[in-house]
């Protein structure tokens, strides 16, 4: 009996709720959802997930092997979203699905990791590169 409860148990969370192999992320399902990710849509999620972190390293010359946001997938939202909350007290990195679409799910984990990249101090150097820029430029009519 306590087998039969201990396997209702782990199929039950299993059923809830699917992680990453590395953690990276998790996949949660609404109460509107009556279905999980196959083994097959989770490898490809991962697949994805390490694939869209790769290009925004090579595109916005980013550390290798830096980019990792932490993030949860929601399907069986009522719309497909991207939402990103890093403050000091809260991170929370979540992608809204209606239903699994594997091109919205890169797009979010970009869209996230894009974010991951932008720290203060980054802010900073490209507003600060931004005033010198405009600051260097000159109007062709102001040089007459």
């Amino acid at each position: 009996m306590w087998r039969i409860t201990l396997t209702l148990l782990v199929l039950a969370s299993a059923a809830l709720a699917q992680s990453s192999s590395d953690g990276s992320f998790s996949v949660r399902h609404s109460k509107k959802a009556s279905f999980s990710l196959s083994p097959a849509q989770m490898r490809e999620a991962e697949n994805l997930y390490r694939s869209a972190c790769a290009v925004v390293e090579h595109d916005f010359h980013s550390g290798a092997g830096q980019l990792h946001p932490r993030l949860t997938v929601v399907i069986g939202a009522t719309r497909n979203e991207v939402h990103a909350e890093n403050t000091e007290v809260h991170v929370g990195n979540e992608i809204w699905m209606k239903k699994w679409e594997p091109t919205l799910f890169a797009q979010g984990v970009v869209v996230l990791a894009f974010g991951q990249m932008l720290t203060v101090d980054v802010i900073k150097q490209l507003g600060n590169r931004a005033v010198r820029y405009s600051n260097a430029t000159v109007d062709v009519a102001e040089l007459k």
